[in-house]
Parts: structure tokens; C-alpha cells; sequence
């Protein structure tokens, strides 16, 4: 099982998504959505591959609530909830503000985006058989090393303008189940506190450690 580049969704082994097929004999036109619109989208896309690459509800607040909301966001096709539990709220309010300015509609930038969802969630089904759904389960928690912590300011001060208090390393296991079949597996997530905001799901490769939200688009 693999996942686009581009889009996110699932796709089979050795296939092409449609969207770069499409891409390939229509070269794209220049883009004229603005840098905030793109940073969201991309950073939320990576979040659900983040998802759904560890194979892909608990309850809990506090840190636990962002990757709560990431998966119920998937699980109900709700775009505007994998947002909120990724972007910090001030960013998020110019996003909105930018997007009315341009005489564009929040809610079919939402739709859309649901629809890419629903589509990915389509490709699981294929997989899995009907019904998917992703569940979370926290197993351990961790600080993290000053030296990340300091990347991840920096991070959220170049991408967001946004200042965070409290980060931590968290241990999960995630399962993707379907009427046919299931899957579950172990993993890392890092989340950290906004000032002024809250917790909210960052980006994590257990590789290559910490990796900025501006590489993924």
C-alpha cells in the first residue's frame, strides 16, 4: 500500500494516483491560492498520512485531545476537525479572513477537502472491506530533547508567528479496521502546547526526527 505525494490518498502498489496522471498531461496553470491556504492544507494532509501511515476512541483531554480529534476528524470525513487539532487558532482565523478577502467561501474550501478524505477513505475500503475506521490507543509519553524542543519553536515561530510552552513525544498504537480485514501497529507523534491556544498533533518522522511543515508543499 502506498500514498500519493500530491493528494494523500491510498493508493495500490505500483499503481498512479489519478491526480498525477492528470497533472502529467495537463500541466497545472500558475497558482494563485495564497502561501497561508497552502501551508494548511498541506501540513493537514501530512497529519492524516502520519495517521495512516502508522496502519493505518479513547477518551482524554489534554494532550492526548488533538490526536483524539485528528482521528475522529478521519473516522467522520470532518476536514475542518483535522485542521483545528494541526493549526494553531490565530493562524487559522487569518486563513478564514484571507480566504473571505479573496470572495472565497470557507465552507467549499472545507467541502473539498472532505471530499479528498472521503476519496483516500475509499482506497482503505478497498483494503480493508467496508466500515474503516482508525483507532487510537495511548501507551506512553515522553519530554522531548531540548535540542528537538528548540526545533520545534522555531518551527511554530516561522510557520505560525506562534510561540509553544510544552511539547511531548507520545507513544501510540493505532489500529485501521474494516469488515475483512485489520491492521494495527505501534508508533511515535510529537503534539505541543500553543500559547494562548492549546495542544495540537506536529509533524514526526521516527527517522529523520523533527521536519518542518514548509518541506511538504
Amino acid at each position: 500500500m502506498a500514498f500519493c505525494p500530491n493528494c494523500g490518498r491510498v493508493i495500490p502498489d505500483g499503481m498512479v494516483c489519478d491526480c498525477q496522471a492528470q497533472a502529467d498531461n495537463n500541466p497545472p496553470a500558475p497558482n494563485k491560492n495564497n502561501i497561508k491556504k497552502q501551508l494548511v492544507v498541506g501540513i493537514t494532509t501530512v497529519a492524516v498520512i502520519v495517521i495512516l501511515c502508522l496502519i493505518i476512541s479513547s477518551l482524554g483531554g489534554g494532550y492526548k485531545e488533538p490526536i483524539n480529534d485528528l482521528v475522529k476528524g478521519i473516522n467522520k470525513n470532518d476536514y475542518e476537525r483535522i485542521i483545528e487539532a494541526v493549526v494553531p487558532k490565530e493562524y487559522l482565523k487569518e486563513l478564514k479572513e484571507e480566504i473571505k478577502d479573496e470572495d472565497e467561501n470557507w465552507k467549499d474550501f472545507i467541502d473539498d477537502l472532505n471530499d479528498e478524505l472521503e476519496d483516500s477513505k475509499e482506497y482503505l475500503e478497498d483494503e480493508y472491506g467496508k466500515n474503516v475506521k482508525v483507532s487510537v490507543k495511548f501507551l506512553d509519553k515522553k519530554n522531548v530533547k531540548e535540542s528537538d524542543f528548540e526545533d520545534l519553536e522555531d518551527m511554530y515561530d516561522d510557520n505560525f508567528d506562534a510561540e509553544i510552552k510544552k511539547a511531548y513525544k507520545v507513544k501510540v498504537e493505532m489500529k485501521i479496521k474494516g469488515k475483512e480485514d485489520e491492521d494495527t501497529e505501534k508508533g511515535w507523534l510529537y503534539v505541543v502546547k500553543v500559547k494562548g491556544d492549546g495542544w495540537k498533533v506536529s509533524t514526526f518522522d521516527d527517522e529523520s526526527g523533527l521536519t518542518s511543515f514548509a518541506d511538504f508543499f
